[in-house]
């Protein structure tokens, strides 16, 4: 979806903006950094988890306060795949990445082992360029489709 008011090179910008934008969210989230992933969305913006689609976070600071409130003592790998980005026009855009989810409890020496069961899942986005020029996450919903292993 190429909007034509834009060529293919501002589309390239917009694309690999927004992927960026998608794999700087599953650094964050695995290194807990709840600042971060907060001001990756617009002051209004929704993330629906994909292990909690019906619990829903509206607003900054409920995404922040939610990101802070995971449990610690945990491990995560988000490995994020297949996104896929749509331009609508010069501000907005949609994406679809696959995710695979692997978790591990922390251990104070020596890697840790994952857990058995891991998730597959995705992410839909509507990202859109903010007032201030930046592209954030207007919603982030996210989905399960299946559990791999115990």
């Amino acid at each position: 979806m190429m909007h034509s008011d834009l060529s293919a090179q501002e589309v390239a910008l917009i694309v690999q903006t927004c992927t960026q934008l998608i794999a700087r969210f599953a650094q964050a989230t695995d290194s807990a950094d709840a600042e971060t992933l907060a001001g990756m969305f617009v002051e209004d913006g929704v993330f629906i988890r994909p292990s909690k689609p019906d619990q829903p976070y509206v607003g900054r600071d409920a995404i922040l306060e939610g990101f802070r409130a995971r449990p610690a003592g945990l491990v995560m790998r988000h490995l994020v795949t297949n996104t896929v980005v749509d331009v609508v026009d010069a501000a907005e855009a949609r994406a679809r990445s696959y995710l695979l989810l692997y978790t591990a409890p922390a251990t104070e020496s020596g890697l840790p082992k994952a857990n058995g069961r891991q998730m597959l899942g995705a992410f839909e986005d509507h990202i859109v360029r903010d007032t201030d020029g930046a592209w954030r996450f207007r919603e982030r919903r996210g989905s399960l489709a299946m559990t791999i292993g115990d």
